[in-house]
């Protein structure tokens, strides 16, 4: 009897979890949608600054604009250590310095001059390419968990505002 008034008392339910769910994840594609609006038209708000301010402007030949190290091999030959790379700028980099700017740090463009950075030639071998793709879903996932507390808070106010429990 207790049961059954139960289940008379919560009839409809389901689909208010169900509308639940469909403004969690509205919001959470707009939550997504708007954070690559920010970042597109504020880019400053990603970039590195030091202590200092804006990084001083005279890079000379022999020091990688990424880690500050002097570079040791030519562009032309192998190292046993490390290689270095020379982007289109003619701006030389050691080879995981420049890869980790464009791969882990996402900025496809020079440390120095800002000049767009051809990941494509810069990843002949197919199988450097996943690194990206696995680049941008550890991105999709920190942006996730950092956003989630506040699409929480916003979805709990929504459902606090139409009334559903």
């Amino acid at each position: 009897m207790r049961h059954e008034r139960l289940h008379v008392k919560h009839r409809g339910h389901e689909a208010m979890h169900a509308e639940m769910v469909l403004i969690l994840i509205a919001m959470l594609v707009v939550a997504q949608i708007v954070l690559v609006q920010w970042k597109q038209r504020h880019c400053r708000s990603y970039n590195y600054y030091n202590m200092g301010g804006m990084p001083s402007r005279n890079l000379s030949n022999d020091v990688c604009a990424v880690c500050g190290q002097k570079i040791f091999v030519d562009v032309d030959e192998e190292g046993i250590i490390e290689d270095t790379y020379q982007l289109s700028c003619n701006h030389i980099f050691h080879e995981f310095c420049i890869r980790g700017w464009c791969i882990v740090g996402k900025k496809q463009t020079c440390p120095y001059c800002n000049e767009k950075v051809d990941l494509k030639r810069m990843m002949n071998n197919p199988w450097e390419r996943t690194h990206v793709l696995y680049g941008q879903l550890l991105d999709w996932l920190r942006y996730l968990v950092a956003w989630q507390p506040i699409i929480i808070g916003i979805v709990h106010g929504i459902h606090f505002s139409l009334g559903l429990e």
